[in-house]
């Protein structure tokens, strides 16, 4: 029998101990020693089975020993083995449930554990460190890459590719054919049918991108105001693996602990959260969102589960697609935009860095939208329109030619106002 340690002392690392339980009923291979955790004390007994210690055991035991890690998490579980895959002395075997249907027509790397239930067909190939958690299929000419963690009752159809660090949550369905980028989210329950690409965390059936390069750490949202909040709710009501956390600079709200810190907190904690700013001037969005970048912040992009993106609309960081938003093929998005409610953005349009689509308006084909323009609610751009930088357009204003100067434009069609005041008043 062979010396095995199990890293992470949580409930998978329970049920691994299980699982190696059970092919040692069949044939004694595994001589378990005991959990490697850094969150708890030395000597604790998890399930008649000793803590070792911490991440120091593994690097000092200088000795012939087989690892397992039960991290479920594909990040954690790729942070932990790539210190460790370089020690001489450590083995990283596969562990297979006795209980796993596979066909011999399989290849498979290092550190992957396949739990109870599964079905594996032919012709798969598997990397390092991947885990299949309980009852479920995967078919024909599948490739898992590496890091990749397939949680409980999933359905993977044939010539499906799953990047690395990538996570296929509890009950989700793969249609045949599919490429998962890498990094990528698939919530519990979704019916995947089109390619999901990398960075991004996708929901529903079909399942369809809601936040871009994230990775499903936590998220703070700069701003407590209505937008922050709106962002907020569709972090934590639709999101996958993520929480919304509020910063504000407001003393009052410091002050009642409405949010966890200042505007700052972010570039403090950039280890520990993504974020995205939730305020909707867009001056004070950009300062905020630069300064984050600046910083090494991760600023991500959030879009709506009923909002409707074609697959190849290119969206830049820290933008926000609202509820019942639809975007179509050829779209580029800047960084820093709103894309509001119900709002509709035709073919090949072009929209700069920290512009705002408010509620119900509408670009037609091929319209170019300058870095920081309001286009206000309900109006309407027509096809072919070109808008310059720093325009304000009115609600409900209809724009038939291009706009060359900055400025605020309103009416039917939209004209130029002359004096500031009245411009104010009117928007």
């Amino acid at each position: 029998m062979k010396d095995i340690v199990i890293i992470g002392a949580g409930g998978f690392g329970r049920e691994v101990q299980w699982l190696l339980e059970r092919i040692n009923e069949r044939e004694k291979t595994w001589n378990i020693l005991g959990y490697v955790d850094n969150g708890k004390e030395r000597g604790t007994l998890i399930d008649d089975l000793p803590v070792l210690g911490g991440d120091e055991f593994v690097e000092e035991v200088q000795k012939p020993l087989a690892v397992v890690c039960a991290a479920g998490s594909s990040k954690t579980r790729k942070r932990i083995m790539e210190r460790l895959v370089g020690v001489d002395y450590l083995e990283f075997p596969n562990i297979i449930d006795p209980s796993v249907q596979m066909s011999e027509r399989i290849t498979m790397g290092k550190g992957n554990i396949i739990c109870a239930g599964n079905i594996l067909t032919v012709d798969i190939a598997l990397g390092d460190f991947n885990i299949i958690n309980l009852d479920c299929t995967v078919g024909h000419d599948v490739v898992l890459h590496s890091y990749v963690t397939v949680y409980p009752s999933v359905n993977i159809s044939g010539c499906v590719e799953v990047g690395d660090v990538s996570e296929l949550g509890t009950g989700s369905h793969i249609i045949q054919g599919v490429k998962i980028g890498s990094h990528a989210i698939v919530g519990a329950g979704s019916v995947v049918i089109r390619e999901i690409p990398s960075d991004c965390t996708a929901v529903g059936s079909p399942a369809k991108p809601i936040k871009f390069m994230g990775g499903g750490k936590k998220v703070l949202v700069a701003g407590a105001s209505g937008h922050g909040r709106v962002i907020g709710q569709m972090l934590t009501e639709s999101i996958v693996g993520s929480e919304a956390v509020f910063l504000d600079d407001d003393a009052d709200l410091l002050k009642r602990g409405v949010v966890r810190g200042t505007i700052a907190y972010a570039v403090q904690h950039k280890d520990e959260y993504d974020a995205i700013v939730g305020i909707g001037a867009a001056e004070i969005r950009k300062k905020i969102q630069e300064f984050y970048m600046r910083e090494g912040v991760n600023v991500i992009s959030v879009v709506h589960p009923s909002a409707e993106l074609a697959r190849d609309v290119r969206l830049g960081r820290g933008s926000v697609i609202m509820a019942g938003a639809v975007v179509h093929t050829g779209t580029v998005i800047g960084d820093g935009c709103i894309i509001n409610t119900a709002s509709s953005v035709d073919h090949d349009n072009i929209i700069g860095d920290y512009c705002h689509i408010a509620v119900g308006s509408h670009l037609a084909g091929n319209v170019t939208v300058g870095a920081n323009t309001w286009i206000g609610a309900g109006a309407t751009v027509s096809n072919n329109v070109r808008i310059c930088e720093n325009v304000t357009v009115g609600a409900g204003a209809v724009v038939v030619k291009d706009i060359k100067e900055p400025g605020i434009y309103v009416g039917v069609p939209a004209k130029k106002l002359s004096r500031e005041k009245k411009c104010i008043e009117t928007v």
